[in-house]
């Protein structure tokens, strides 16, 4: 027997699970009923054939159903592998053995000495966390989801492309060719995903150069729409609050990158041009350099700017 509160975690996310909406084949409507044969036609005379601009379409095919994680067991699991091989599952089990940083067994077999009846082999899971943010409790339940595999290291690799396994020799060689989970959420018995990969907290100069940054969407957005009114005001307001936002962005980057120094030196000089061709009167030559100062925004956020598991973004100074 589980203990009871990670069964009820456990069916409580299976039960929200199994309820998530599918998308379903489309049910088959019943056939209309025949017409009755005119009175102008004898009863003998068969229909005439349908003529291909008469004859219904066909149905169009049904949508595939939704991929859902399916709750399973891990003896479930071990006792038909290849039914799971590919497959998006979610298991809450006991944490049975930590192997590494980012590895560790689960199992549903024991509870204390208890073991599960009728069951043969193996039920043990290896489970890899390639974004592991905290370390797990031994014998504590935890939820796992993520995708089934055939343990191999090089199938691992070919999963998660930047994991570095870092399992030892002798689990190396026990799990060989059996099912492992590739976890991509580790929610543990606090209700907290520990492979959440979250951002680190902003010193003072980042939280300052995060609000210069969330000046630029809106202020950009609107520049635009006074360029394609051509509303001088309007475009040379906004103009300005760009013009502004990458100069600090300049100081923001000179004692630390050459290249984004000079890329965010080059969309203040976008904006210096478009407020001149705003000043002349030519409106299409101000959209085309707002294109190109979009363009440049667009590669400087490639190279350096970082997108967090919570939706957030970060700069990346690694780099």
């Amino acid at each position: 027997m589980h203990h009871p509160l990670p069964m009820r975690f456990g069916v409580a996310l299976a039960l929200a699970l199994a309820t998530a909406p599918l998308a379903m084949p489309t049910a088959q409507q019943p056939a209309q009923p025949a017409q009755p044969a005119t009175p102008a036609r004898p009863p003998a005379q068969p229909a005439a054939p349908a003529t291909p601009a008469t004859t219904p379409a066909a149905p169009a095919a049904a949508p595939a159903p939704a991929k859902v994680l399916v709750p399973v067991a891990t003896n479930t699991v071990t006792a038909n592998p290849d039914a799971f091989y590919g497959q998006a599952v979610t298991i809450t089990a006991s944490v049975e053995q930590i192997l590494s940083r980012t590895s560790f067994v689960v199992d549903q077999r024991r509870v204390g000495t208890a073991t599960l009846k009728g069951v043969k082999g193996p039920t043990d899971m290896l489970v890899l966390v390639p974004n592991i943010q905290s370390p797990i409790d031994l014998k504590s339940y935890v939820t796992v989801m993520g995708e089934v595999v055939k343990f191999d290291p090089a199938e691992v690799a070919k999963k998660a492309k930047d994991y570095k396994l870092d399992l030892p020799a002798d689990a190396l060689a026990k799990y060989a060719g059996r099912p492992a989970l590739i976890a991509t959420s580790v929610i543990n018995d606090k209700f907290v995903d520990v492979a959440k990969r979250l951002p680190p907290p902003m010193n003072a100069e980042e939280e300052a150069f995060s609000k210069v940054m969330k000046q630029v969407a809106p202020a950009f957005a609107a520049l635009r729409a006074g360029l394609d009114k051509s509303e001088a005001e309007n475009a040379n307001k906004n103009a300005a609050v760009l013009k502004q936002a990458f100069t600090d962005t300049e100081a923001f980057f000179k004692p630390k990158k050459p290249d984004a120094t000079l890329w965010a030196g080059e969309a203040r000089k976008h904006v210096e041009s478009i407020q001149a061709s705003v000043a002349a009167g030519k409106w299409d030559e101000a959209k085309t350099t707002a294109g190109t100062l979009q363009q440049a925004c667009g590669r400087c956020h490639g190279q350096y700017r970082e997108r967090f598991d919570d939706g957030s973004f970060r700069f990346k100074p690694e780099r």
